[in-house]
Parts: structure tokens; sequence; C-alpha cells
């Protein structure tokens, strides 16, 4: 198991990966002022009845609820630049039965990047960072790998992710999962990291948003925070958005789940406030971050004000890199500042989606019909159902309710066999994890416990609880069960999927001197 496994896991490229199955390999398959009324149905549509399309979106998305797509779902519509429609449907936590309602947070994941983008450009506007400016204008101690010359990336290549920098794992491992570093503790890794083998094309992952929010707040961990929140949470009244995670009551969050292949069950919340970071680190609700698809589809005006100045966000959903693949029903052909750029149905699709154990939003808009959607879910027995829920409420709006109806039937219809699929994909996964825990160990499990340390990922902690091993490294823990007991491997879920740890015995007797993990050594301590 090497770099581009734990790359996928980190959900740097949102897509069906699937908490708690395939573990080597490839995988299986988001303050104050408020600027319109906090109520569930805001502004009526100008060019439909609110009692039609509005009942009509109600109906289709509890109909994803009532079939199992979800545990729960919150969304969000708009139009121009106003919010025009909010609903809630679910469970945030099947544990308590809690449900979710318009002002329960759900993660975000890469989300994130548009609001770091916005930011990033806002600043930019002003006059306080240059975006064609090296970004060690800014970040004065950061070096890479030669040949790789820090000085030649700038703001703007960063931005695009076309900065031709390597995936630099270390960086993003302790960013987006441990939240064990400083700042000075990630430019010194980062001297670790070289050229990119893609060169200079784009090249999707969290590494140039972290640094982008590195140059937002160069002298304190995690300082892009306060920054995004005064340049952009707080112009558009989102008080209901934060990258800090103490600060929300747990009864405000909808807690992570995933398909069990008979329904949902609650999963451990993998986000702190230390790895909560740049390129994925917001938790808010739909109808505060419809606020923010309005103000972009809008180019600054929200609810009939100047937010932002003209042309600034229109900006950021320029076509700065090129890219050409297929996701879901989307065609991605480009890469702005924090977007992808797709088409569907013949229109331009801005969008940024983001994907982590147990959340999933999918967040988008139309620059020609100045039509937005946000849907956000805590969990998923199939992962484009929220995606054909968009594209429905696109066609709704867009045009007539018998093609909506039509062709979201036929879109329900193939939903539904991806998710029976997927339900007999877990089932049989399940079955070969309990096969594998019958295996007999060649050791003692206290001959794995102890401590381990990488000076490149930090130090991995084990311990046995009852009658298994538990591992933590920082803020990512997670159980392990075997995987092959003859080889001494492990499997644990330290970033939300399936991971496979080998550890080393000198001898038959006496505890492991050594672990392998995503092909990096950590010594016994």
């Amino acid at each position: 198991m090497g770099h581009s496994r734990i790359l996928t896991i980190i959900g740097l490229m949102v897509g069906f990966v699937a908490p708690g199955v395939a573990v080597a390999g490839s995988p299986s398959p988001s303050l104050h002022g408020d600027m319109l009324p906090r109520s569930a149905v805001m502004h009526p549509a100008p060019s439909a009845k609110a009692s039609d399309w509005q009942a009509d979106i109600r109906q289709h998305a509890q109909r994803l609820i009532d079939a199992g797509f979800f545990p729960g779902m919150s969304l969000a519509v708009t139009r121009g630049d106003q919010v025009v429609y909010v609903g809630s449907f679910g469970i945030a936590d099947v544990d308590s039965g809690r449900r979710v309602d318009d002002h329960t947070r759900f993660y975000i994941a890469s989300t994130t990047k548009a609001l770091t983008a916005t930011a990033v450009v806002l600043r930019a506007s002003r006059g306080a960072l240059q975006l064609d400016a090296p970004v060690t204008r800014y970040l004065r101690n950061l070096e890479f790998k030669a040949p790789l010359q820090a000085d030649a990336i700038t703001l703007r290549d960063l931005l695009s992710m076309t900065d031709g920098i390597d995936d630099c794992l270390p960086v993003v491992f302790r960013t987006a999962f441990t939240g064990v570093f400083t700042q000075p503790g990630l430019m010194a890794l980062m001297k670790q990291c070289g050229p990119a083998k893609t060169g200079r094309a784009f090249d999707y992952r969290n590494l140039p948003y972290h640094l982008l929010g590195m140059v937002l707040a160069p002298a304190a961990a995690n300082g892009w925070k306060a920054v995004v929140r005064a340049d952009v949470l707080v112009p558009l009244g989102m008080d209901e958005t934060s990258a800090r995670l103490s600060t929300l009551d747990p009864g405000q969050i909808a807690m992570p789940h995933e398909a069990t292949g008979d329904g949902f069950m609650r999963i451990r919340l993998g986000k702190v406030d230390a790895n909560l970071h740049a390129a994925g680190g917001y938790f808010t609700t739909a109808r505060d971050l419809a606020r923010f698809v309005a103000v972009h589809a809008a180019d600054g005006m929200l609810d009939g004000q100047r937010i932002f100045p003209a042309g600034v966000l229109a900006s950021t959903q320029a076509r700065h890199a090129d890219q050409d693949h297929d996701f879901g029903p989307y065609h991605r052909f480009g890469w702005g500042f924090g977007w992808d750029l797709g088409t569907f149905e013949g229109h331009t699709l801005v969008h940024r989606f983001g994907s982590f154990a147990g959340y999933r939003s999918h967040v988008s808009f139309m620059p020609d019909t100045r039509i937005g959607v946000v849907v956000l879910v805590n969990g998923m027995a199939e992962p484009f159902a929220a995606d054909d829920l968009a594209d429905y409420i696109y066609d709704r709006l867009n045009g007539t309710p018998s093609v909506a109806d039509t062709r979201y039937a036929r879109a329900f219809k193939q939903s539904g066999q991806r998710k029976a699929r997927y339900a007999e994909h877990l089932r049989k996964q399940q079955a070969i994890q309990r096969a594998r825990q019958q295996q007999p160990l060649a050791h003692p499990l206290a001959a794995y416990a102890g401590r381990y340390a990488n000076p490149q990922l930090g130090t991995m902690a084990w311990r046995v609880t009852d009658d298994h091993l538990d591992v933590s490294i920082g803020a990512a823990q997670s159980r392990a069960s075997i995987y092959a007991a003859a080889k001494n491997q492990m499997r644990v879920e330290l970033t939300g999927s399936g991971e496979v740890v080998t550890f080393r015995f000198p001898s038959a007797t006496g505890p492991a001197d050594s672990l392998k993990y995503s092909g990096y050594r950590f010594e016994r301590q």
C-alpha cells in the first residue's frame, strides 16, 4: 500500500470511497448581520408558484430518505441573489433519533476550497495579496526538494492547482487527519516534497489550498480561519458556519454514518478543531451555504445588496486550468479558483463537492440561469443520489415539471440499482471481515501494542482493549481488526476507509519492533 492509496482515502477526488470496505489496492467505487429572514421557506421563485415547485422538491427529497439513500439531509435552492428554499429531512443521529432541522450543521469537506479561494481573491482585489507574486513573498522560509523551486510558484498557480508540487502526503496527513502539526513543522516537512510527476498540469489535491491557508495567515497555524470568517462569513451573515468544532453544541451537528447494507450506523466523528483545514474545514447549514452560492451566482450581490465588488467573484469561475473527465452526470472541462467547471444538460455548472467519512456535500450553480443548489447529507448508501436530487431541481426550475419528473424517475431507478449492488458488496465485505477475525495471530495482542514513531507522519499508539487493538495518531483513531494473520497485518480506518498495517517481528517471541503504514516505516519507541 503506497501513497496513492491513502491519497484516495483522503478524499482529494470526491468519489465513491466507501468507509469500512476495501482495504488494499484501489477503493470501491464548509457572522453576524443577517440579510434575509431565517425561515425555512424564503423568497419564492419569480417564475413558479411556491406551492408547486417547492412541494415537488420536498416530495422527491423525502422519497430519498424513505428509500434509505441517506440518514439525513438538508438542502437549499437559490435564484439570482436570493435564497428561495430551504428544507431539512431525516435523522441527524440514528442513535438518539435526533432529527435534522434547518439549524443542523454538516461537515462539507472539500467544498471548503471555494471559501478559501474566495478569501484569497478578495484580499487580492484590495491589494493585500498579489496573485502573480511568488508564494515565497508570503512564506519566506518555504522550500521544496530540488529541483522544485518555491519562488517559481505563484498564488495563481496554487489557486489553479497548476503548481507542480507532488502529493506531499505527510503535510496532508497531519493537517487533514491527525491535527498534530505546527506552522514551522509543516514548513520543515515541505522540504521533502518534490516536483509532481504530472508537471504543471492541473492536479487536484489538498496541498495547494493548505499553502493558501498559510498565505492568508503566515504567523499562526490555523490563522486562516479568522481571515475567512472576517472576509467572507461575516459579510454574508453566515453565522451558522464554523471551522471551530469546539464552538458547536453536539446537538447542532449532523453526526456521520456509514451504510451497513441494511441501513445506517453511527461512526466516529473524525474531526476536531486541529484537523479542520483550509482545504476541508467547515461545518455549516444548507441555508448558510446557500448564501455563499447566491452571492457567487450574482457576482457579489446578495438579497439586493452589493456585498463584494463586481467581477471579483466572477474571476473565480473563469477557466484557469483544463480538466477532461466525467463525474457522475457532469463532464468536468475546467477548474476555476476553488470551483470545478462542468456541463449538465447543455448548461455550465460551477460546482465544488465534498466527501469525508460519513458526509457528502453537493454545492453548485448555473451562471446562465443563476439557479443554485446545496445538498448536504450525513451518510450515503449510494453516492450520486445527492447529485440526482440537484439535477431534478435544475430540471424542475429550468424546464417543465413533466420532463423533470420523467428524468428523475429514471435516475431514481438507476440509483436504486446502484444502491442494491453496493449493499450486496457491503454484505460480502462484512462476511470476509468476519472470516478474517477467525484467523489465529502468531503473537499475543500485547506483542503488537506500544508506541511507534515516524518522523514524517508522527507517533502511533496501539493498545489492547478487551479482545482487540485500538490505534490512535493524534485525532485519528480506529479499532484494528485482523487482515492477514499469517503476515501480521491489521486493518485500520485512520483516514475513514480501510488501510493495512504490517507489523515486523524480529523473533518468534517478544514484541514487534516496527510497523509499515502507507509505505512509511514506524519504529517502536
